[in-house]
């Protein structure tokens, strides 16, 4: 026989139920949060520049744009004058330059050079001897490639194992005019930053030239400067930007090494 609950149970019953129903059970109240939503992946950030070092102390620096023009070129000393006249390619961070003529006449030997910035090596390339010679470049060629305008400006490059860092900054004079067109003359100014070598202590070295600048080509149109009480001068003509031949930058086949000598 079933028996029903007194009158006065009822209420307490009804409360326990409600209360059963609002609390969640125990394996419920206990478990584990549910795992975010997903992330969609990071995007691929560029692979950073390599460091610079011995092997190659111009890595991780700009190239620029390739270039070709004609150039000529005076140095005067106390008592003579040179005048030379080429043309000069750059392809990335690397420089073609074949001096053609000089004022006595044609050059001595028929003969062309390249600049190799990122693993800082001069190449001489003979074409009728079909020899060349390699050399590591001086701190002073690296800063006559920012003061002719070959490149704009430098990083930190490694020579003999020492580091340098190497900067420049321009400083607006006035407004000039060269053959018709408007350009600025400006003051360039070349910072060498040399650590302490042993007991030499840490040092800067600064280099000065005015470089005339037209804004609408790659190189400036007209470099002068001293060095070694030499006076030089530089003027670039008919600069063009466009694709230049890597291959001019390679050795010929058939050239013969006669480094060191």
């Amino acid at each position: 026989m079933r028996r029903e609950p007194s009158s006065a149970a009822r209420p307490l019953l009804w409360s326990l139920t409600v209360a059963a129903l609002l609390v969640p059970p125990a394996a419920r109240l206990f478990a584990a949060p549910p795992p975010p939503p997903a992330q969609p992946p990071p995007a691929a950030q560029p692979a950073p520049p390599p460091p610079a070092s011995a092997a190659h102390p111009g890595a991780g620096m700009p190239a620029y744009p390739d270039i070709t023009s004609h150039f000529d070129s005076m140095a005067m000393m106390s008592t003579t004058m040179q005048n030379f006249t080429g043309t000069l390619k750059r392809h990335g961070r690397k420089i073609y330059l074949d001096e053609q003529s000089t004022s006595s006449g044609p050059v001595s030997y028929n003969e062309y050079f390249v600049y190799d910035l990122d693993n800082n090596k001069l190449y001489r390339f003979l074409r009728d001897e079909q020899v060349y010679f390699e050399t590591t470049l001086s701190l002073e060629q690296r800063v006559e490639a920012i003061r002719k305008g070959w490149v704009p400006s430098e990083g930190v490059f490694v020579f003999n194992t020492v580091k340098v860092t190497l900067s420049s900054k321009d400083t607006p004079l006035r407004p000039d005019t060269i053959d018709n067109r408007p350009v600025e003359l400006n003051l360039r100014e070349v910072t060498a930053g040399i650590p302490a070598i042993g007991a030499a202590p840490a040092r800067t070295a600064k280099y000065y030239s005015f470089v005339w600048i037209d804004p609408a080509v790659k190189l400036p149109v007209k470099i002068s400067y001293a060095v070694n009480f030499t006076h030089q001068v530089v003027e670039y003509h008919k600069i063009e930007e466009g694709p230049v031949d890597p291959s001019l930058f390679e050795v010929p086949k058939g050239y013969v090494d006669l480094t060191p000598y």
